[in-house]
């Protein structure tokens, strides 16, 4: 009589608690994260903006989200693999635990706040390293040694 062996049934107790982790990280945050762009295209809609315009620019706009929806979905099972093969099954409990606690919880409720907010200072830095970045190119071209 066949019957899986304990390093099985323990690959598949990780490959579970990876996926936990993954819609815990990823679920809805990613979805909260895209909610800035999705108002920066309600942006687009003008008063005097006529009503089959406006209703064109809701409809992309749910069209983009079902599009996200679906592509991470798709992507779900490549990336709890990603997490159960980077991360021992114990680190992946303390990860949950963490993730569940009150503190955790309010991690990821208030990341999408950190990401909106930390997008333009970002942008600011990326931006002024351009010239720099240029800069370097063209030194290393012009001196390829």
């Amino acid at each position: 009589m066949w019957c899986a062996s304990p390093v099985r049934a323990d690959e598949v107790s990780k490959s579970a608690k990876a996926e936990e982790l993954l819609q815990l990280m990823q679920g809805d945050q990613m979805i909260k994260m895209m909610e800035p762009m999705m108002k920066g295209m309600a942006g687009m809609v003008k008063p005097d903006m006529p009503v089959e315009e406006r209703a064109k620019i809701g409809e992309m706009q749910r069209k983009i989200m079902a599009l996200v929806a679906d592509r991470l979905n798709k992507a779900r099972p490549a990336l709890a693999k990603i997490y159960a093969d980077t991360y021992t099954e114990e680190e992946i409990d303390g990860i949950l635990a963490f993730y569940n606690s009150p503190v955790g919880k309010a991690f990821l409720e208030k990341m999408p706040e950190v990401m909106r907010r930390s997008a333009p200072v970002v942008m600011v830095l990326m931006g002024g390293l351009q010239p720099e970045i240029k800069k370097m190119t063209e030194e290393m071209k012009q001196n390829p040694k």
